[in-house]
């Protein structure tokens, strides 16, 4: 792509991106997209889809640009050249690249600058890749659109949606992640759901190669993390273990082999797997804080200084503290709990974000955090669902708050139980009466109220 920057404009860039805390940061495929503490949104990285969003430019963007001048923002993820974030107030915006209207605007319209989908307020999550897109709302419903050629969209045909539609009638949806063919879903009784293309094995149901609507995933409910990557599938039971499926050419299942698996087959033995991301490699975080990386190897993205793929999980002993991570296409990033950000891989388009298109072949701090950590600023919002509710509730927590402890109180102070916030979303049982809910890690604690009637 045309690159046209001076040096004192790096210079410039460079010591601004000193002071940048990150509350997200996305890595999609050439460039990424990433949210500052300020609630201020930027990208960087390759243009030539309008991933970008700041209109129509023709050139790459090395460092961070902002998009428009919001600070509302509070969800956003880059994926195959399109972006989709959300807005405090619920509202669900996207643009980039609009292959068989993923974007979900009624058009096929590639978009430079973000555009409104729909007029919905209520938008908690999305996850897209190269043809489709599905999110959940906060009522826990589940809505899909885009390419669906192999039933990716999951609503029981193979026409192409353009705009949002609903995903059969269940309100139990707590996350979902789309892979290049397929979709990965959970619901809140940590049961797996998944639909699309399964010719490698990658919906996990044995000798099944398509499924045009949710089909769930053997009969386990202590699922914790989910993860659809480039035909594979990668997650994390509630017992800390990892568990991969599908293709597995360049070794991205760990299981120190190349043959393809086609029904969730255990990684080793740790019982410490806390956080997981995938692209055609995986990042992984133990609940030590440890950074691990495994597949696919072309641009250094698992930092190791090599390009040879990895066939198991190992150790990046250079970053320590790793409370947040993104895999993108042959590059990645890593955040440690002082809210610092590592990146190593490609930068062929700048989507590091260095100011220059260097690659980086080991973790590379990038972006010091000055003044807003997880040490100082955590603990963010958490929700509880039903509230009121008659027994039965949900938790659901950001990535960060992961192994924080959950205690709830009476009104009267005693305490009524405590235990540990293993997923994002923890299902628990209380009998009738009001009370507060705390959580805490590292020194940290917010309260909610809870009633059940």
């Amino acid at each position: 792509m045309k690159r046209i920057f001076t040096l004192l404009l790096v210079i410039f860039l460079s010591t601004v991106a000193n002071a940048q805390c990150w509350q997200t940061i996305s890595a999609g495929n050439l460039f990424t997209a990433a949210i500052k503490s300020d609630g201020t949104l930027w990208t960087w990285g390759d243009y030539q889809y309008g991933q970008l969003g700041i209109g129509a430019v023709t050139t790459d963007a090395g460092s961070p640009v902002q998009v428009g001048t919001a600070n509302d923002w509070v969800f956003v993820t880059a994926n195959w050249y399109t972006v989709f974030a959300i807005k405090s107030n619920g509202t669900l915006w996207a643009w980039g690249q609009n292959t068989y209207g993923k974007l979900g605007d009624g058009t096929t319209t590639n978009r430079n600058v973000p555009v409104q989908i729909g007029t919905d307020t209520n938008w908690q999550s999305v996850s897209s890749n190269i043809n489709n897109t599905t999110a959940i709302k906060t009522d826990g419903s589940l809505w899909s659109w885009g390419g669906n050629l192999s039933g990716q969209v999951g609503d029981g045909t193979y026409t192409n949606r353009y705009t949002p539609v609903r995903i059969g009638t269940a309100n139990d949806w707590v996350s979902v992640s789309v892979g290049n063919s397929h979709t990965l879903a959970k619901r809140s009784d940590n049961s797996i759901w998944v639909w699309g293309v399964g010719l490698y094995g990658q919906l996990g149901l044995a000798t099944v190669n398509l499924k045009n609507v949710p089909t769930q995933i053997g009969t386990s409910t202590d699922w914790s993390q989910i993860e659809a990557g480039y035909s594979h599938s990668v997650a994390i039971k509630n017992d800390g273990t990892l568990w991969t499926w599908g293709y597995n050419a360049n070794g991205q299942l760990g299981d120190n082999t190349t043959v393809n698996k086609n029904v969730p087959t255990q990684v080793g033995t740790d019982t410490n797997w806390q956080k997981i991301k995938a692209y055609e490699h995986n990042l992984a975080v133990k609940t030590n804080g440890t950074l691990w990386a495994w597949g696919l190897n072309g641009g250094y993205q698992l930092g190791d200084n090599t390009l040879t793929n990895r066939l198991m999980p190992f150790q990046l002993a250079s970053v320590s503290n790793v409370t947040k991570i993104s895999a993108g296409g042959h590059f990645s990033f890593a955040q440690d709990n002082n809210g610092n950000t590592f990146a190593f891989g490609d930068n062929s388009d700048g989507m590091l974000g260095t100011g220059d298109y260097l690659q980086r072949k080991t973790p590379t701090l990038i972006f010091q955090c000055s003044g807003l950590g997880l040490n100082n600023a955590l603990v963010e919002e958490f929700k509880i669902y039903p509230n009121p509710t008659n027994g039965n509730f949900n938790i659901e927590i950001g990535e960060d708050l992961m192994g924080a402890k959950a205690t709830v109180y009476n009104l009267l102070g005693q305490k009524i139980k405590e235990f540990t916030l293993k997923s994002t979303t923890t299902n628990q049982t209380l009998n009738k009466g009001v009370y507060l809910l705390e959580i805490k890690k590292e020194g940290n604690k917010t309260t909610k109220k809870l009633i059940v009637n």
